[in-house]
């Protein structure tokens, strides 16, 4: 199993866990048609895509490398739009065909730099000109909770830095605000602010959201 896809943790926990990231639905009403493709990359249990459903989005998709989250999503769907890949970089999209992705605490799923860049860039690859990225994910400094110990680095690369592992054994990130913009450096940001969400483990603390676009649109 590899570090930047623990998909064997995800399917052991998929029945256990809840997510809790909320969407800025009045952000992205303003810039998204009802029959936009929107796609949730990391869907879990497709929580998101059944939200924006009910709010009449149209076209909305969710992909996840873990077929339990996969499975307990379409359970009891009548629309079975969540999708398994086995292969995080193997997304079943044409080029230039997505209006927006959706990473809901997706990145801190993904300890390596070198694995976080290769998913922005197939993300971009995929965007249509003018397409967006929100991403709901966490900052150093933030989050002070019973979820990790102290951070790390991984395989001793100092930008590496926010690494840690829970101990039912998955590994998990946190990032420097200098990573996220080294991250995004071929994007253009559009907005961002930090909101209160909730651990999948149920804790308090804080999360960073951005929307960002892939055509120097500054909003």
């Amino acid at each position: 199993m590899s570090i930047d896809n623990q998909k064997d943790y995800w399917d052991r926990v998929a029945n256990e866990k809840t997510f809790t990231h909320p969407i800025d639905l009045a952000l992205l009403q303003t810039r998204l048609s009802r029959d936009a493709l929107i796609v949730d990359y990391g869907c879990g249990y497709g929580r998101i895509v059944h939200e924006l459903e009910k709010q009449g989005y149209s076209n909305v998709m969710g992909y996840d490398s873990s077929v339990a989250l996969i499975n307990r999503g379409n359970t009891g769907s009548d629309r079975k739009n969540l999708y398994h890949i086995n292969d995080p970089c193997d997304l079943p999209l044409d080029d230039h065909s997505v209006d927006c992705f959706l990473l809901m605490a997706v990145l801190t799923c993904i300890p390596s730099n070198r694995a976080q860049q290769s998913l922005i860039n197939l993300l971009i690859r995929k965007l249509k000109p003018g397409g967006l990225i929100f991403i709901s994910d966490y900052y150093l400094g933030e989050n002070a909770t019973p979820d990790h110990g102290e951070y790390s680095t991984l395989h001793d690369d100092p930008l590496n830095y926010g690494v840690f592992t829970l101990p039912e054994g998955a590994t998990f990130r946190h990032h420097t605000r200098e990573w996220i913009s080294m991250l995004l450096k071929n994007l253009s940001i559009i907005s961002e602010k930090m909101i209160e969400v909730k651990t999948m483990n149920g804790h308090k603390t804080e999360a960073f959201q951005i929307l960002a676009s892939n055509a120097g649109d500054n909003g």
